[in-house]
């Protein structure tokens, strides 16, 4: 009998022991959890700093924006008189050494005109307007005023004005090194940075690029321009400027 008591108090025991465990064990583990979560982690440091590069280029070829217009009691009097001018003076550019994928039309209309009636006091048909742009690429900058010329000399009655860019080949070469100024720039105020808070440079973590161009008004006389056996326009190209600036976060 004494033996089946102390049998049944071992298993008592045992039991309150598992019971135990179980009971702290969640506790435990909730403890474990919430140390977990107060785990911070410390940031990298890092700089934020713009930089920037400007070279100055002189245009390598210049845009001729001009057009015929031509008024007509009739829409095809408007337009073969216009198409006649304008063949005329695309032969001549074409003589002077303009090639034909430097010759592109810009606009083309044919539009009624009308006239208000006081008497009857309706908009009346009196004629036709045609208007036709073109755009001349002139590579040879030096020549952008005889093309001018030559444009108003065989007929056009609209010269718009004179663009100047630089050719794709140039452009790149100038933004590349453009590009290189400007992130030595950057470089160097990152290092002027990290140095007065006693760090060094280690990586580049993320560069923005923006890219600006500048380019001059053109400056020739638009009354020569459309003036019949005129000399030469004067041209005067000036210089473009290739500005880029870069944004860069530097880590030490």
């Amino acid at each position: 009998m004494k033996k089946r008591f102390a049998f049944i108090a071992l298993q008592s025991i045992a039991i309150v022991a598992i019971a135990a465990v179980i009971a702290f064990s969640p506790a435990l583990s909730a403890k474990q959890l919430v140390k977990a979560d107060t785990t911070t982690t410390v940031p990298t440091p890092s700089v934020s700093v713009t930089g920037t590069g400007k070279i100055t280029v002189k245009p390598t070829i210049a845009r001729i924006n001009f057009g015929v217009f031509t008024s007509k009691e009739t829409s095809s009097a408007a337009q073969t008189e216009n198409d006649a001018i304008m063949s005329k003076i695309t032969a001549a550019v074409k003589a002077a050494g303009i090639k034909d994928e430097d010759i592109q039309t810009t606009g083309y209309s044919l539009q009624p005109r009308y006239e208000w009636n006081k008497e009857t006091e309706k908009s009346v048909l009196v004629g036709y307007d045609m208007n036709h742009t073109m755009m001349v690429i002139v590579h040879a900058i030096k020549d952008a005023g005889k093309i001018v010329s030559l444009i108003a000399d065989n007929g056009a009655n609209v010269v718009n004005g004179i663009s100047f860019d630089v050719d794709d080949a140039t452009l790149e070469q100038t933004r590349l090194a453009a590009l290189d100024l400007a992130m030595t720039s950057a470089r160097k105020r990152a290092d002027v940075v990290a140095k007065a808070a006693g760090k060094t440079i280690l990586s580049v973590q993320t560069v923005n690029v923006n890219e600006n161009t500048y380019s001059p008004n053109a400056i020739y006389r638009s009354d020569m321009a459309v003036a019949k056996e005129s000399a030469p326009a004067p041209v005067e190209a000036g210089t473009m400027d290739i500005l880029i600036s870069v944004s860069v976060i530097y880590l030490f």
